[in-house]
């Protein structure tokens, strides 16, 4: 009950039409999973001239724009709202040169994503520690359209995160072979008392996975595998997707090479050792706790059932290779998501709830679509709405103009 219905509702029926609309301006899309568990529903973008993805849809859209002559006018963000009346006429802008200009319109559309890249708003706004719930890939997303509706008069609203797990430290690359691994629901997690906290398969749900994370002291852990692990990867394929990015199946070809590179550098995300003991050492964690969650495990994976969390059996593989490794884990989201509230027509309302005239928002600075974890089972939400939000505000708002 933390989400708008109808605004949901709208966004979902019409997604099929969306997606018509897109392909007839030359967007073409392929299906896919984004984990065993989940069902083909991913429209991910194809190549549009060099890129994919939301790049591939941003670039066909603004060729699609051009050819109608729409101007369009790159580093000149909006640095504030311009109302008279009570109504929104425009906005002042300020390019990368200093110029500024005054742009009269009869409506405006926020849609500048939301504030995730602003330390300080993910602390005030979101009650999260930046320093352990980091943007995974900053693009100077500060909230700004939120700070200029809020300045005028607008009602700021609840914000959640699209949350994910991964890891970080010297020598491990964003999305590398060796990072891929943090995802694997097959790898055993401990905490910094070297004790298991979750179902290691809820990195399947890669928003569950980074609230989990986030609960530990500190707010890491540690993913423990073995060589055996190392091998499955190298020649099975990945059983967990880093999204779209990297697919359900990938065979990490480059693992052992990325595991050579964090280990010459002493990473400390990454620790190789002969025996738990040593491996425990390595990540200061209590070596007898340690061992001792490894034996409990193991007796589990025997056993083929999980008393303590009930993980899937698939997932259930013993940590006993040659080596051992632990990789440190990590909360990250790819985006804030929320910060005005807007209505079913996506004008932005007041404090009063009341529209404010000639303001839309759309996309990731709207409140109430997504609850406090982002449903990983309906991925492609943010990305979606974004698409429909953005079209329909602008249907809505030439309808005003009339």
């Amino acid at each position: 009950h933390l989400v708008d219905p109808y605004k949901n509702k709208d966004f979902v029926e019409g997604s099929g039409e969306n997606i018509s609309w897109l392909a007839s301006h030359g967007i073409e899309f392929e299906v896919r999973r984004e984990t065993p568990d989940k069902d083909n529903t991913w429209h991910i973008i194809k190549n549009y001239k060099g890129t994919n993805h939301g790049a591939g849809l941003i670039k066909g859209m603004k060729d699609a724009a051009d050819k109608l002559g729409v101007t369009t006018m790159v580093s000149t963000p909006a640095t504030d709202l311009i109302t008279k009346d009570g109504k929104v006429v425009g906005v002042v802008a300020k390019d990368a040169k200093g110029n500024t200009y005054t742009i009269n319109s009869k409506v405006v559309i926020l849609a500048s994503g939301s504030f995730g890249d602003d330390p300080q708003k993910v602390k005030e706004w979101g009650h999260r520690d930046p320093e352990g719930w980091k943007s995974s890939v900053p693009i100077n997303k500060t909230g700004d359209g939120i700070v200029m509706a809020t300045k005028i008069g607008a009602e700021r609203g609840p914000v959640s995160f699209i949350g994910h797990l991964g890891t970080e430290g010297k020598g491990i690359k964003f999305l590398s072979n060796l990072y891929a691994v943090s995802w694997q629901p097959f790898n055993l997690w401990v905490n910094s008392d070297g004790q298991r906290f979750t179902d290691e398969s809820t990195s399947n749900a890669f928003s569950e996975a980074a609230n989990g994370i986030y609960a530990q002291h500190d707010h890491y852990g540690w993913a423990i595998f073995d060589t055996n692990t190392i091998d499955y990867c190298m020649t099975k394929g990945i059983d967990s997707g880093i999204g779209v990015l990297v697919p359900v199946g990938t065979q990490l070809k480059n693992l052992q090479q990325d595991i050579k590179d964090a280990l010459a550098v002493d990473s400390d995300g990454f620790k190789e050792a002969d025996s738990i003991a040593e491996l425990a050492k390595k990540i200061n964690v209590p070596a007898k706790n340690l061992e001792a969650t490894v034996a409990e495990y193991n007796k589990t994976c025997e056993l083929q059932h999980d008393p303590m969390f009930l993980k899937d059996r698939r997932y259930l593989k013993p940590i006993n290779g040659k080596k051992y490794y632990a990789l440190k884990l990590k909360s990250y989201f790819f985006s804030a998501y929320g910060g005005l509230v807007t209505n079913r027509q996506h004008q932005v309302l007041d404090t009063h709830h009341k529209p404010i005239p000639g303001l839309y928002a759309a996309g990731l600075e709207v409140s109430n679509m997504v609850g406090p974890t982002y449903p990983d089972f309906f991925s492609g939400h943010a990305f979606g709405f974004a698409s429909y939000s953005g079209r329909h505000a602008a249907i809505n708002a030439a309808e005003t103009m009339k």
